[in-house]
């Protein structure tokens, strides 16, 4: 039985409790369901600078003063932003969590965003722009990305571009947040051990007076055309990504997704690690993941190999793709899939920090709180004809494959894509 408990104020913010007997600390979080796809193409990255920002001063707390008031009592304050969400979250001792929150959503709702901080600021993201370009495995990561989101804002990158940051003005920070951040997109999540009614007072004295405005709007991406996208770098390896559509957040075959992800490339039992690492040493790094936004979803594959064993690691992995497609997998391998994912998830479950965030997902995502004898039983019921369909459905969608590295080894994707069915 959930004993999480949902408040849901009349303009449509929620706070939701999930006490944890036993514990010392508490989690406390302010997640909203906006992020870089909701940000204008010629201001993007917007999402993410704002992050930066609040940071930089908030409830007339100085940016040294907000680390020294979450520092003095031990706590570790962090936020993120994704394309769908933003969060700002505490990890601190239960009775601290009224004054860890206030100053989390004070983050969020009063950020001061001095203006001297703000051409400073852009120079810190693009030195982390930067990094992630430096990086072969960020970078193909962002290629795969804009081409299986081609001219959609899924298909930019979350920092966003030099072009895009340098314009960004106070009153982009100012205009976003209002827009985005309303409170029928916004949750507050406790878990861990805590004063109810202390908290609860600190996030009404916060919420209850926003305005009521509608969330803001999102255009669901069309199914992308076959494309391969590569990056000639002076490497010693080429970093591959390998990719095709397949179900998303709200789809009824999530659960088979993740589960042919994680049969196919998950761990070190799955087929991809054992044919391409173990059998023929082709790889150091190889894997599958389910990514998995609220309209669109995408099976990846990421290998480092060397250029001239490119084309071989993508005859593999077309290869074993199909025959999963074709025949399903063994009995074998789909009972130790749900074990995996079963037991990460339980794992999760006993985590303050995981179940918050779980617990904000769910009221974003569902509109509900998702038992966890739900996903137990939902993970169990996957069958094996589930995931051959899953398999097969995707390897009928047009390919996306993105390459960095060597001239030698970007032809690989070129084939990928342009040798698939």
């Amino acid at each position: 039985m959930d004993h999480r408990q949902v408040i849901t104020l009349p303009n449509g913010a929620r706070i939701v409790f999930d006490a944890m007997p036993g514990l010392r600390t508490v989690s406390v979080g302010v997640y909203l369901g906006a992020g870089a796809r909701h940000e204008p193409a010629d201001r993007n990255g917007l999402a993410h600078f704002l992050e930066h920002m609040a940071f930089k001063g908030a409830g007339g707390l100085t940016a040294r003063a907000i680390a020294e008031a979450v520092e003095a009592r031990g706590a570790s304050m962090n936020a993120a932003t994704d394309y769908e969400r933003t969060s700002y979250f505490v990890r601190c001792l239960s009775a601290d969590a009224p004054q860890m929150l206030d100053i989390a959503l004070s983050l969020v709702f009063a950020t001061d965003l001095p203006l001297e901080e703000i051409e400073r600021e852009k120079f810190v993201v693009l030195q982390e722009i930067g990094e992630a370009t430096d990086q072969p495995d960020d970078l193909v990561m962002e290629l795969a990305q804009a081409a299986s989101f081609p001219d959609h804002p899924l298909g930019r990158p979350i920092l966003g571009v030099e072009a895009t940051l340098k314009p960004i003005t106070r009153e982009d920070l100012i205009s976003f947040a209002a827009n985005a951040y309303v409170p029928r997109r916004t949750v507050i999540s406790v878990a861990g051990a805590f004063d109810q009614a202390a908290v609860e007072a600190v996030a009404r004295r916060w919420l209850e007076p926003r305005a009521a405005l509608p969330p803001l709007a999102s255009i669901a991406p069309t199914v992308p055309r076959r494309h391969a996208a590569t990056v000639a770098r002076k490497l010693e390896q080429t970093h591959l990504v390998l990719a095709h559509p397949a179900p998303h957040a709200q789809s009824d075959e999530r659960f088979a997704a993740r589960i042919f992800a994680e049969i196919f490339g998950g761990g070190m039992a799955s087929r991809l690690f054992q044919d391409v690492r173990e059998s023929r040493g082709l790889a150091y790094t190889i894997d599958a993941s389910a990514e998995q936004y609220s309209d669109a979803g995408r099976i990846s594959v990421f290998a480092g190999c060397a250029p001239a064993d490119a084309a071989e690691v993508v005859q593999i992995t077309r290869a074993i793709w199909a025959d999963m497609a074709a025949m399903g997998p063994t009995d074998a391998e789909l009972s130790r899939a749900r074990a995996i994912a079963a037991t990460s998830y339980a794992m999760a479950a006993e985590a303050p920090a995981a179940r918050a965030g779980s617990a904000a997902y769910e009221l974003l995502a569902f509109d509900r709180l998702v038992p966890i004898e739900e996903v137990l039983r939902r993970i169990d019921s996957v069958t094996s004809e589930d995931v051959r369909r899953v398999a097969a459905d995707a390897l009928a969608a047009p390919p996306i494959a993105a390459a960095v590295g060597p001239k030698a080894g970007l032809a690989a994707a070129e084939t990928f894509v342009s040798h698939a069915t």
